[in-house]
């Protein structure tokens, strides 16, 4: 079982990488790892990252989200199926955080 903070500071990398994935494309993403696994939702992902009928933001959130995942992957393997949900729930605040920090500056605060 990892520590928290370890599982904060992987949340954080994997977040770090996919500076434009909002948190609800993210949350998509991770409906779909719980249902199907680590491994089928990289490969999903991956596969809408070059859909044609897509949106270029939602092909680009899926292309940061399979390049971070498969760049972690060997970490998020490594943990219990909870200590994996728990680190993919702090990507999720993660990502509500940056997104918070943008919405700052743009408003100049």
């Amino acid at each position: 079982m990892a520590s928290r903070e370890e599982l904060i500071a992987l949340a954080k990398h994997i977040a770090d990488a996919m500076p434009e994935v909002t948190r609800n494309e993210w949350m998509r993403w991770v409906q779909i790892a719980t249902r199907r696994g680590l491994e089928k939702a990289v490969q999903h992902a991956e596969q809408l990252s070059n859909d044609v009928t897509m949106r270029s933001a939602a092909k680009r959130a899926n292309q940061l989200i399979a390049q971070a995942i498969r760049s972690h992957l060997s970490k998020l393997k490594k943990l219990t199926p909870h200590d994996q949900q728990l680190a993919l729930g702090y990507v999720a605040w993660h990502l509500a955080i940056q997104t918070l920090r943008g919405s700052w500056r743009e408003s100049g605060e």
